[in-house]
């Protein structure tokens, strides 16, 4: 099935708050050891009005207000893969943050493998805080198999 229609649809909007007991969990479980990630005092005294968020931090907060489901996509998931991410920063992201992310599919790309065919989806998600800052851009991709993966049971 041709999924080129599907460049330029509009994925669902959603809004989060960013938390600094999530920011400082996330940098913990990322190692990123710099106190501006879990004192907000160390935070202020360079500059920054709340803890910041460490880099990826969206990876896990993409998830939290997103509505269930593939924003219409109609993917089988079972012959998905994850094929990679970017992420540009435009602005710091930090506790008290209220993000409202919008998205949209940017490319569809056909391509042969070794197990056969895939198709390639590219989407682009745009975090805006309350100020109306453009605060990141994370375009990822996201690989569909032409079949699924046999079932090891099914190998008999």
């Amino acid at each position: 099935m041709s999924r080129d229609r599907l460049v330029g649809r509009r994925l669902p909007t959603y809004t989060f708050v960013v938390e600094a007991g999530k920011v400082a969990e996330f940098a913990a479980a990322v190692l990123a050891d710099d106190p501006v990630h879990f004192d907000a005092g160390a935070a202020a005294e360079t500059g920054y009005d709340g803890v910041v968020a460490p880099p990826t931090f969206s990876a896990a907060a993409q998830s939290w207000g997103r509505p269930a489901g593939d924003g219409g996509l109609e993917l089988d998931l079972r012959r998905v893969l994850a094929g990679g991410a970017e992420w540009e920063y435009r602005a710091p992201i930090v506790a008290g943050d209220t993000l409202t992310v919008t998205g949209e599919i940017v490319s569809v790309e056909r391509k042969s493998g070794r197990r056969g065919g895939m198709t390639l989806i590219t989407r682009e998600n745009r975090f805006v805080n309350q100020r109306d800052d453009l605060a990141l851009v994370v375009r990822s991709t996201l690989i569909e198999l032409d079949d699924a993966p046999a079932d090891k049971g099914d190998e008999a």
